[in-house]
């Protein structure tokens, strides 16, 4: 795992107020079709941070996915 999202991760309960399992949970409460949609979500509901935010959603989705996945499902993104 790249050694600035472990950093994320170990500081999110700090940073945030909520461990990634809560994040999770949260989360799985909603049905978002767009990882922006969460996003934005996280943001505007719970005041999280972009970088959380993002971090958050894309180690929440299905654990096929990897947190590798991060730059490249900003990417997409971007297109989008």
């Amino acid at each position: 795992m790249d050694k600035a999202l472990q950093t994320m991760i170990d500081n999110m309960q700090e940073k945030t107020g909520k461990s990634l399992n809560e994040w999770k949970l949260i989360l799985k409460e909603k049905s978002f079709i767009k990882h922006s949609e969460a996003v934005k979500y996280l943001k505007g509901e719970h005041n999280v941070t972009h970088g959380f935010a993002n971090t958050i959603v894309t180690l929440s989705k299905d654990e096929k996915e990897t947190p590798d996945d991060l730059s490249r499902i900003n990417i997409k993104e971007k297109k989008s």
